[in-house]
């Protein structure tokens, strides 16, 4: 993997996952390690360190990178990182077994989490075959017995399963096979396999090759939204740091949202430079196209508002259950604890701006 490097940064391989450790050049400051995926919503304090957003915060950053929420979910576990992104799947198995809380939404990402297929699939012949999912392709029993191939307990499984579902189907009607995306994608292109599940910006490479997508969460009617999260005990312990660490990401996010044009760049720089993709341009605008951001105000009313974020996690945890993969006392207790929701940081950021403004 191509890594750029940082003044006062080295680059040292933890578990399966890329650190970068900051270390304190002038003055001793706490660090908060921030984990991150090879997606848009991983680029937030990457690029605040590119762009000297860091060098007056209060706290220092070491960097996790990796590849998929599996990953990420059993490092939490191990205590190894204290705030950071990752999808809804993975978001909810660390707030329902590690009491992981969910502070923000990083992005709607239902359209960018999507299965394909090689041109000459048979599923292309068929469009809507359940008229209330019209953009699905493929019949019923075009999907039965299809061997799908990609990272399972994620963001794209779960388009995957709520497509399966809307064709009167389940995962056990299918082959699952489980592997990070650049080994699926690796695989796909050499012919193995007859889906793919992916997410972007491996989305937009797929599309490059001429593959063809066949449904996404959107297509599904599954309403896919990353989340903003930190480690229980970091949270409990630093809670400040927390609201510190948060005004950097939403910065980040506001950048994104507001000036989609000028992110271009650094998001490109992002995925090329660090993550090791090759992605063009015209790729990268896409993230901007169809991800929904939302800046402070817009955080709380949606993690606030029960027809909103709850909604939405109440679908991801349905999924979850329907396919046995959590127990009806822990979907139970994620319910009853609305989700582990918790809006106060995000409140607390808002309290902050707004007395620094009114100095």
């Amino acid at each position: 993997m191509k890594k750029r490097l940082f003044a006062c940064l080295t680059a040292v391989c933890i578990g399966g996952a890329l650190l970068l450790s900051s270390f304190a050049c002038a003055e001793a400051k706490p660090v908060v390690r921030t984990s991150a995926q090879p997606c848009l919503h991983g680029m937030e304090l990457w690029y605040a360190e590119q762009a000297g957003w860091l060098k007056d915060a209060p706290f220092s950053s070491e960097f996790l990178f990796f590849p998929s929420g599996g990953g990420q979910t059993e490092a939490l576990a191990a205590a190894q990182w204290d705030c950071g992104a990752m999808g809804t799947v993975p978001t909810m198995m660390a707030s329902m077994r590690y009491g992981y809380k969910l502070i923000g939404i990083s992005n709607v990402e239902s359209e960018t989490n999507d299965l394909w297929v090689r041109p000459d699939s048979p599923l292309l012949k068929t469009k809507g075959a359940n008229p209330q999912y019209p953009n699905i392709y493929g019949t019923a029993d075009d999907w039965k017995g299809k061997k799908i191939l990609g990272p399972t307990v994620t963001t794209a499984h779960y388009a995957l399963s709520a497509t399966l579902q809307a064709l009167g189907l389940s995962d056990k009607d299918v082959n699952i096979v489980h592997m990070e995306l650049g080994q699926a994608m690796t695989a796909f292109n050499a012919g193995e396999g007859d889906i793919i599940m992916l997410w972007a910006p491996q989305s937009y490479m797929a599309e490059a090759r001429g593959w063809k997508k066949v449904s996404s969460g959107t297509a599904a009617n599954a309403v896919i939204a990353g989340g903003i999260g930190v480690r229980k005990e970091f949270a409990e312990e630093h809670p400040d740091l927390v609201v510190e660490w948060l005004d950097v990401y939403m910065r980040g996010v506001e950048m994104m949202r507001d000036n989609p044009a000028g992110s271009v760049d650094p998001l490109l720089s992002y995925f090329n430079d660090y993550c090791g993709l090759e992605l063009s341009r015209d790729m990268v605008e896409k993230e901007f196209k169809y991800r929904d951001l939302f800046n402070v105000s817009e955080q709380i009313a949606a993690l606030e508002d029960p027809n909103k974020l709850p909604t939405w996690l109440r679908g991801v945890a349905d999924f979850m259950l329907e396919q046995g993969r959590i127990s009806q006392k822990e979907y139970d207790a994620y319910v009853n604890a609305n989700f582990n929701i918790d809006s106060s940081f995000m409140k607390k950021l808002a309290e902050k701006r707004a007395a620094a403004a009114a100095k």
